[in-house]
């Protein structure tokens, strides 16, 4: 993710400090999650953990962008190695406003279904401007009853009904243009390992289907916050099905 003005090439850091050997293929990082998770990875995705009588938030026609959002992720950890990203739908298939928002206009004041996720950094390439890390992280989805998240709480976006889960790997390339600023473009892979119903207007449906495959990609503007490298990044992009 942001990793802005680091000047260590081809390092990798893990949570533990551990450094892997070689690098992890995104494939083979969601294969493994899946066996972990008790998911196959058949080209038709399992049937959700709650049965449901209309048609499951988020899905689609392969091919097709199902999820945009907005958000912020801050990279912290001694060698800016941990990653936490929160934020909120701002469109979903299945869903209209009534059942993503409660009030206007739409902001993270007033939305009803949020994200949080984290990430461990699994490597790192810098050259020159431009840098780029593989990372490895999970993220759910949450349902409100009632709005009131704020990015000044990232808290707030854990608040409510896990609807959805999901195993993540990303690649974070980040083009740097100035001192401490740069311009991420993120892209990965998403494996759904747990789908639950929802509730209030969107009653009767759920939040995807266990075993759905997704593309992700995310951009915006990244600032460093100091040489660690720590970073803060404000994002916007979307999901695809696979």
């Amino acid at each position: 993710m942001p990793d802005l003005g680091h000047d260590k090439e081809n390092q990798a850091d893990t949570g533990s400090g551990a450094a892997p050997q070689s690098r992890i293929s995104r494939r083979q990082v969601m294969t493994a999650s899946a066996v972990v998770a008790g998911v196959g990875l058949a080209s038709v995705p399992a049937r959700a953990e709650a049965g449901t009588g209309g048609q499951a938030v988020s899905l689609g026609e392969p091919g097709t962008t199902t999820i945009e959002f907005r958000g912020r992720v801050t990279q912290s950890g001694s060698s800016g190695q941990s990653f936490t990203s929160f934020g909120y739908l701002i469109r979903a298939s299945h869903a209209d406003d009534s059942g993503l928002f409660d009030g206007t206009p739409i902001s993270e004041a007033t939305v009803l279904l949020t994200a949080y996720a984290t990430g461990d950094l699994q490597a790192r390439t810098v050259d020159m401007s431009v840098h780029a890390l593989d990372i490895v992280g999970t993220m759910t989805v949450y349902q409100r009853k009632q709005p009131g998240a704020s990015f000044d709480d990232p808290s707030s976006f854990r608040v409510g009904t896990p609807v959805a889960r999901y195993d993540m790997t990303l690649q974070d390339v980040l083009t740097v243009f100035a001192p401490d600023t740069g311009l991420p473009t993120l892209t990965g892979d998403m494996l759904q390992t747990a789908a639950h119903a929802l509730s209030g207007p969107l009653a009767g449906q759920t939040f995807g289907l266990r075993g759905t495959r997704l593309r992700f990609f995310a951009t915006g503007l990244g600032n460093r916050t100091d040489p660690a490298p720590h970073a803060q990044l404000e994002i916007a992009g979307n999901w695809s099905i696979e």
